[in-house]
């Protein structure tokens, strides 16, 4: 019977085919499977407030109840550094714990 061999070629492991005449370990580039930044969904006001969204109050006319209208002259925070790394939501491997 004729065997089979899958190859895979992924940015978290490289590639792992091999050609002839090139040595596999030059100019390899191999991408980390950890994430250390994200991008912020929080925003700045023109006061330099951060929050997830902003609002103003505005009086009625000639009551006396207030609304609240949203503010869209905010700045996005950017990308922000995590606590602590995590995974990429591509790695290609299955995380189980074994149930003794």
């Amino acid at each position: 019977m004729g065997q089979t061999m899958k190859k895979m070629a992924s940015p978290f492991m490289g590639w792992s085919g091999q050609s002839s005449g090139v040595n596999p370990n030059e100019n390899q580039m191999v991408a980390s499977p950890f994430i250390y930044t994200r991008q912020s969904s929080m925003f700045f006001d023109e006061e330099g407030d951060l929050a997830h969204e902003f609002y103003e109050e505005v009086p009625g006319q000639g009551s006396s109840k207030c609304t609240m209208r949203q503010c869209f002259n905010i700045i996005p925070q950017g990308e922000v550094e995590l606590s602590h790394p995590r995974l990429h939501v591509d790695f290609p491997v299955v995380l189980c714990e074994a149930m003794r």
